[in-house]
């Protein structure tokens, strides 16, 4: 059929023009900017809160009113104050992971690794977060395992990654325990920052590295 027809039967339908839906894609990112918004409140939000009155006088409640938002918005995307704790953490406390480089010595690695955890550690928002979450993970199984994959494991892993390249180049002992030596080091980290209280300082990490390899 010629062209022509099909711009008469248009015409006759006083079809002139078709446009997107603008309004509805607007709103959509309108809804976007918002939820950007307001996550960033809340995680900010739980962060002072955190600094300034610690894990016991911690509730949504108090995030809600310091973010400017509705209860509801902060357990549309966290199911408790535990996960919101446990998220902020791990996404905001926690220091970026660095992997092994085996042209450093293993015993450097372990200080530098160390050193930076027992210090974010120590950071009083650090603290209490890992205090919250760890007294909820104690009643909440679902909750630990996450933390574990959260805190835990990342580090882990890298740390018997390294002394079982260290071992097998000759550079490691190879009758060393592995758990039990993260165990001693990783343990003593959280014994001075939870239960002294006492912040983590490069010559305890050193002597705590050397103290623990060269006695095995």
């Amino acid at each position: 059929m010629p062209a022509r027809f099909f711009k008469e039967k248009v015409a006759e339908c006083n079809i002139t023009h078709i446009e997107p839906n603008r309004p509805h894609m607007q709103q959509n990112l309108s809804t976007t900017r918002r939820n950007v918004r307001s996550h960033k409140a809340i995680i900010d939000a739980t962060l002072k809160l955190l600094g300034s009155s610690g894990y016991v006088d911690f509730s949504i409640e108090k995030v809600a009113s310091e973010a400017g938002v509705g209860k509801q918005t902060i357990y549309r995307w966290w199911s408790s104050r535990a996960d919101l704790v446990l998220e902020v953490w791990r996404d905001r406390l926690m220091p970026p992971l660095a992997a092994y480089d085996d042209q450093i010595p293993l015993r450097d690695f372990l200080e530098n690794s160390l050193l930076s955890f027992g210090q974010r550690l120590s950071r009083a928002d650090c603290r209490q977060a890992a205090i919250c979450v760890l007294a909820e993970a104690h009643r909440d199984p679902k909750l630990y395992k996450r933390m574990e994959e959260a805190i835990y494991a990342p580090r882990i892993k890298l740390i018997v990654e390294a002394c079982r390249q260290a071992q097998k180049k000759n550079l490691f002992p190879k009758h060393f325990d592995i758990d039990l030596l993260i165990d001693a080091l990783y343990g003593a980290v959280w014994y001075k920052v939870l239960i002294r209280f006492q912040k983590v300082t490069r010559p305890y990490i050193k002597n705590l590295v050397a103290q623990t390899l060269d006695k095995n």
